[in-house]
């Protein structure tokens, strides 16, 4: 979130009123991670939203493009590497997410 599109981002929800409430403690995937290990979790995860589509099977690729005509391809992965997703676990569960940690 520290770089320009980041910046960007965060100005355009602000203006909007929509303020990003935990952006401040959450700039980058390994402060995501460190949030939960630092709360009593056990492991934790973050991958961005980019990284986590590249690891689709290619036909699940191919039926969400069909969707949807999208021609600003660079725009999309700009975006989708600001968001993320994240886990954490306690006692030892893992959640079956290995496919996309690799």
């Amino acid at each position: 979130m520290d770089d320009r599109f980041g910046q960007i981002m965060i100005e355009n929800l602000r203006r909007r009123q929509c303020d990003l409430a935990g952006v401040e403690p959450c700039k980058s995937l390994e402060s995501q991670r460190e949030r939960f290990l630092s709360n009593g979790w056990e492991t934790a995860s973050a991958v961005n939203m980019m990284e986590l589509y590249s690891r689709l099977p290619r036909a699940e690729v191919s039926r969400i493009e069909a969707l949807e005509f999208l021609d600003e391809l660079e725009l999309l992965e700009q975006l989708m590497c600001h968001y993320c997703l994240c886990w954490a676990t306690r006692g030892g569960s893992e959640l079956g997410l290995t496919e996309i940690t690799c």
